[in-house]
């Protein structure tokens, strides 16, 4: 049962990166470097973990996981959101709340 989860989970994630990613700025304007990095990264060098919301006119709710402590939503606005110390992984989540959040910053269970 946790596979099929997380198998789902996975697949949600990468159709959630896909749209957001087509709701960036146009091509003309991104880097290749700026697409590949929507959604999820884990940082390296030191550097926390961190979500890139790639749309810019929206504020979305992700689902974060953290090792040891659980998962929560959190509300990010467009741009880099830092993810706590011990971030497994972050994900847009349209099912919870519908999806769009107004205040960048909030959280819920």
């Amino acid at each position: 049962m946790p596979q099929a989860r997380l198998r789902r989970g996975l697949a949600a994630a990468a159709l959630a990166g896909a749209l957001v990613c087509s709701m960036a700025a146009p091509a003309t304007a991104a880097t290749p470097e700026k697409i590949n990095a929507c959604g999820w990264n884990e940082g390296a060098g030191g550097e926390h973990a961190f979500y890139e919301h790639c749309a810019t006119d929206t504020n979305v709710w992700i689902q974060v996981t953290r090792w040891a402590r659980g998962k929560y939503h959190r509300c990010v606005g467009p741009g880099r959101t830092v993810l706590d110390y011990d971030a497994t992984g972050a994900w847009y989540d349209s099912n919870y709340r519908g999806g769009l959040c107004s205040h960048p910053g909030d959280t819920g269970p």
